[in-house]
């Protein structure tokens, strides 16, 4: 890899996973959890959602990278001044994928089928947010990354 490649990146740390499991309201395997949280169904889920209100990251401030389904990824920046929770969290993401999505339907339909994102192969309802990898860079910033089932 080129210098060039790594002038805008600076090297970082895994600190923390951050996991979203939801009682099931019909029990299934696991004792009724599920280890997952459906972005589009967010707002229902998380009335079940275990831990929601823990802190589960302190620092004030973060960047969270949101790259799947985008061929271009988005990225968020958070100020809290008293952390973030699981819930402020997961409104968070779901927020942004809601934009997301929503300004590429418009550009599409505008720019001939291109859209800013390049979101490809998924609808909002596909997406499972499993965990937050949680990375200190070496300049101390925080930077959250996805994983995201489909």
């Amino acid at each position: 890899m080129s210098e060039e490649n790594n002038d805008n990146q600076s090297p970082k740390n895994l600190i923390n996973i951050i996991t979203f499991n939801v009682r099931a309201t019909k029990t299934i395997g696991d004792n009724g959890l599920i280890p997952w949280i459906n972005i589009a169904n967010a707002n229902e889920e998380i009335l079940n959602l275990i831990d929601k209100d823990e802190i589960v990251i302190s620092e004030n401030e973060i960047t969270i990278v949101i790259d799947y389904p985008l061929t271009n990824p988005a990225s968020l920046s958070l100020i809290s001044e008293t952390g973030f929770s699981r819930e402020k969290l997961l409104i968070e993401i779901r927020t942004k994928y809601i934009e997301i999505f929503e300004e590429e339907e418009k550009a599409i339909a505008i720019n001939d089928g291109k859209g800013k994102y390049g979101i490809w192969g998924h609808s909002l309802y596909d997406l499972d947010l499993v965990s937050l990898d949680v990375y200190k860079t070496d300049l101390g910033k925080i930077e959250i990354t996805l994983d995201i089932d489909s």
